[in-house]
C-alpha cells in the first residue's frame, strides 16, 4: 500500500483502538505507586473511542475523515494522556488537510505536525513520557523517509521506534526509574501503533474495539433504605433469541401480552430475534414470559426510582448569587463528595469516577452565567482536559487551578470571594492556600514493588507526601500514627483534617483524633468520610 485514504485511515484507527483496548489493563498497571489508581490506558482508549464513533462507517477523502475523528477525540479527551493524544490527532489531521489520499511523504509531515501539537498541549513538556515516544517516531520516520516506499514499512518502523523509545523512558524520567517502570502513556502508544501494524499485515486482534464505559456515574446505594420510595419500577431492556418454532410465536400476541405487564413498551422483530424495551414493576414476570420463547442474548434492568431521585446527576448545579462575578466548577469522584463540594459553594460539581472529558467540562461551563469561571480539577490527571475545554470555551474567561485533590479543594473553597471580578487575584489566593498545606496520603499496596531504596510488599501500608514515601509498615494504625506525629513535630498549624476512605471506620478516626489531642491539644481536628476506594487516609495540616 502506497497511499492512505479515508477508509484505510478509519480502519487503522479501529485496529489501533482494538489493540489498545485489549491491553489497557496492562497500561493502567504501569502506575508509579503500588495503588490501583492508574487509568492511563482507560483514558486513552476512551479518547480514541470517542473519535472513532464520529467516523464509524465513514468513507471518502482522508482530509475529511481525519478531521472528523480528531475533532471528536478532542471533545472526548480524558486525562492528561488523552488530551496529549487528542492533540496529536489534531495535528495529524492538520497535516492531512486538503489531501484525499496521503503517501509516505505526506504521512511523515503529518507526524511532525501531530508531534508539535502534542508538545504544545503541555505547558512544561517533560521527556520520558508519551511526548518522547511521539517525538522519536516523527524524527525517525523523517530521517528514513528517502528509503520508505509503503505505508506498511512506515508503520512497522513507527512501531519498532515506539518500542525502543518506551524502553528508554526510565532513563529520562527519574520517578519512572525509581519505581522500575516505563511510561504508561508511551506504552499506550506502542499498543496503538502495534494494532495499526497488525491491520496492515492482515493479523487478527483478540479483543474487539468497544467503549470503555465511564459515563455511568457511581451510585451511593447506602442512601436508600427500607422506607425509600420504589414506586417508579424498572426500565427493562433485552435481546431475545427465539428458540421455539416459527409457528409457535406470534409478534402481535407477544406484544399484546406484554401490555398487561408494564408500559412504554417498544418491540422490534429482526428475523428470529426480538428486541424489547418496557417499564415494569415486575421485571421477573417479564423475564419469565420471554424466557418461555427463547434465550437472552443481552439483558439490562435499571431501577427508575434511583434515576428519578437525581442521585446519579452528572452535574450538581448550585446557581450563583445574582451579584456573583465568578463561578466555581469542581470535580468529584463520588456523590458524597459531590454534595459536600456543592454545599461548600461550588456552583457546578461534575460527578466523574474517571477523569472528566473536555466535553464534560464544556457542558459544566454552560450551567453558569458568569463571565469568569474557576475550575478545581481535583486530580492531576484532569488538569489538561480542563485547560483544553477552557481554551475552547468562548462565553466566559476560564481559569484552571492547580488543585490536585478534593481535600485541597475542600480547604481552598472558603477563601474564594465570588463577588471579586479579579479572577487572577482569587486564583492566587487559592494557590497560596494550597502551597502552605502539608498533605500526606496513606494507601494499601496492591502489589510488591521497589521504589528507590525502599521495598514495598503487597498488602503493606505506606505514607506518601508528594513523590516521597515517608514510611512503610504492615499496620495501617502504625503508618497513620507515624504520619500524625511527623506532621505535628515538623509543621506549625492549628487545623488538621482527616479524610478517610471506604476501607476505614469512624472508630479508627476517633482513635486518631485522640492521638492528635495527646500530641497537641491546641489542634482543631476535622474528620470527613470520602468513600475513596484507594486512599485509606489523606491528612491535611494547615
Amino acid at each position: 500500500m502506497e497511499r492512505i485514504n479515508g477508509s484505510v485511515f478509519r480502519d487503522m484507527i479501529r485496529y489501533g483502538l482494538a489493540n489498545l483496548e485489549a491491553h489497557k489493563a496492562a497500561v493502567n498497571d504501569l502506575n508509579v505507586f503500588p495503588v490501583p489508581d492508574g487509568d492511563t490506558g482507560t483514558n486513552m482508549a476512551m479518547t480514541v473511542q470517542n473519535g472513532y464513533k464520529a467516523i464509524e462507517g465513514a468513507e471518502g477523502d482522508l482530509s475529511r475523515v481525519s478531521l472528523a475523528f480528531a475533532g471528536a477525540a478532542v471533545f472526548g479527551a480524558r486525562g492528561n494522556s488523552g488530551v496529549i493524544l487528542s492533540q496529536f490527532f489534531r495535528g495529524l489531521a492538520a497535516g492531512f488537510e486538503g489531501y484525499a489520499e496521503a503517501d509516505v511523504a505526506v504521512l511523515s509531515a503529518a507526524l511532525d505536525r501531530g508531534c508539535a501539537y502534542a508538545y504544545r498541549a503541555v505547558a512544561n513538556p517533560v521527556e520520558g513520557t508519551i511526548l518522547t515516544v511521539l517525538g522519536d517516531i516523527a524524527a525517525e520516520v523523517n530521517r528514513q523517509l528517502p528509503s520508505l516506499r509503503t505505508v506498511e514499512e512506515t508503520v512497522a518502523l513507527m512501531t519498532a521506534v515506539a518500542k525502543v523509545s518506551l524502553e528508554r523512558t526510565p532513563d529520562l524520567l527519574a520517578i519512572l526509574k525509581k519505581a522500575g517502570v516505563v511510561d504508561s502513556g508511551g506504552a499506550g502508544m506502542v499498543y496503538f501503533f502495534e494494532g495499526i501494524r497488525k491491520y496492515l499485515a492482515g493479523e487478527e486482534i483478540t479483543a474487539p474495539a468497544e467503549s470503555s464505559g465511564g459515563d455511568t456515574p457511581f451510585v451511593d446505594y447506602s442512601l436508600f433504605d427500607r422506607h425509600s420510595d420504589f414506586s417508579f419500577g424498572y426500565c427493562t431492556e433485552l435481546l431475545l433469541q427465539l428458540t421455539v418454532a416459527e409457528s409457535e410465536f406470534s409478534p402481535e400476541a407477544f406484544t399484546e401480552a406484554l401490555g398487561g405487564m408494564g408500559e412504554s413498551i417498544v418491540t422490534s422483530f429482526e428475523g428470529d430475534k426480538v428486541k424489547l424495551h418496557i417499564h415494569t414493576g415486575t421485571p421477573e414476570r417479564v423475564m419469565a414470559f420471554c424466557h418461555a420463547y427463547g434465550e437472552f442474548l443481552s439483558l439490562k434492568i435499571e431501577n427508575m426510582s434511583v434515576q428519578h431521585t437525581g442521585l446519579t446527576t452528572k452535574f450538581l448545579v448550585n446557581p450563583p448569587e445574582e451579584d456573583a462575578e465568578v463561578a466555581v466548577v469542581a470535580v468529584a469522584p463520588n456523590q458524597t463528595l459531590q454534595r459536600m463540594l456543592s454545599e461548600m459553594g461550588a456552583d457546578v460539581v461534575i460527578l466523574s469516577e474517571e477523569a472528566p472529558s473536555s466535553k464534560d467540562f464544556l457542558e459544566a461551563f454552560d450551567q453558569v452565567a458568569t463571565r469568569r469561571i474557576l475550575v478545581f480539577p481535583n486530580s492531576s490527571n484532569s488538569i489538561l482536559s480542563a485547560m483544553q475545554a477552557g481554551s475552547m470555551y468562548k462565553r466566559a474567561r476560564v481559569r484552571v487551578l492547580n488543585c490536585r485533590s478534593v481535600p485541597e479543594c475542600y480547604v481552598s473553597l472558603p477563601v474564594i470571594d465570588f463577588c471579586d471580578p479579579d479572577i487572577h487575584a482569587t486564583a492566587g489566593a487559592v494557590h497560596d492556600t494550597i502551597s502552605h498545606l502539608r498533605k500526606v496520603s496513606v494507601a494499601h499496596a496492591s502489589k510488591s514493588v521497589r521504589y528507590g531504596d525502599r521495598s514495598i510488599v503487597k498488602n503493606d501500608y505506606f505514607a506518601l507526601e508528594g513523590d516521597e514515601v515517608l514510611t512503610v509498615e504492615s499496620s495501617f494504625t502504625e503508618v497513620a500514627r507515624y504520619t500524625l506525629d511527623k506532621l505535628i513535630a515538623e509543621t506549625e498549624g492549628d487545623v488538621m483534617t482527616l479524610f478517610y476512605g471506604k476501607n476505614r471506620t469512624s472508630e479508627e478516626m476517633e482513635a486518631l483524633t485522640a492521638v492528635i489531642e495527646e500530641l497537641d491539644a491546641d489542634i482543631e481536628v476535622c474528620v470527613i468520610s470520602t468513600l475513596d476506594p484507594i486512599y485509606d487516609l489523606v491528612v491535611i495540616f494547615e
